[in-house]
């Protein structure tokens, strides 16, 4: 067996509902012995898609028109694979998918990740905190309730702790798209 029919595959690891979508795989099943390559996306909360491919030389190769997948929901899908001959069914792999919004149908959308929406958050409180005037309160108690607030430490931290995964989320991106996550080194 290859790398191929222990589970990878070439198929993207993203897609966006409303866009084309092409690839190409390249197994050990060629269509020339009769073998057909077949996908199928499964969804949580939505039916499962079938995604034929068909034969390209020594190969297969898969396409997705725009308009199907714009009924796609966004979020986490599976990605399965498996080849088909007569009788004979072999899975190939399956792999996690995010479906991306079609930004061109949507009204709203922030596309922040996690991590910035937590540093706006904190940052936020930070100036609230700040700008309330009672940063000397730590915790007073009304009619039997108590209410304890964080220490301009304790918030400032949170800040500096989402501002270092955001930097490493941007370094992730960079390398994604191949390019250089920290520092650029040259010489004269």
């Amino acid at each position: 067996m290859t790398a191929r029919e222990t589970g990878a595959m070439s198929a993207p690891t993203q897609f966006r509902a409303g866009d084309s979508v092409v690839w190409n795989e390249t197994l050990s099943y060629p269509p020339a012995d009769g073998w057909v390559l077949k996908y199928r996306l499964l969804f949580a909360g939505a039916t499962a898609v079938e995604i034929p491919s068909v034969a390209s030389g020594d190969g297969y190769a898969v396409s997705i028109d725009a308009s199907t997948s714009s009924a796609w929901v966004a979020g986490s899908a599976t990605l399965v694979s498996w080849v088909e001959r007569a009788a004979e069914r072999i899975t190939i792999g399956q792999m996690l998918v995010e479906i991306l919004p079609d930004l061109g149908a949507i009204a709203n959308y922030d596309g922040r990740t996690a991590n910035q929406k937590a540093l706006a958050d904190a940052k936020a409180a930070l100036s609230a905190y700040l700008a309330s005037g009672r940063g000397h309160v730590a915790e007073y108690s009304i009619a039997g309730r108590t209410m304890k607030f964080r220490s301009m430490d304790e918030i400032a931290a949170l800040v500096e702790h989402y501002e270092r995964e955001c930097a490493k989320d941007r370094a992730a991106l960079a390398l994604l798209d191949g390019g250089s996550p920290g520092r650029v080194m040259t010489r004269f």
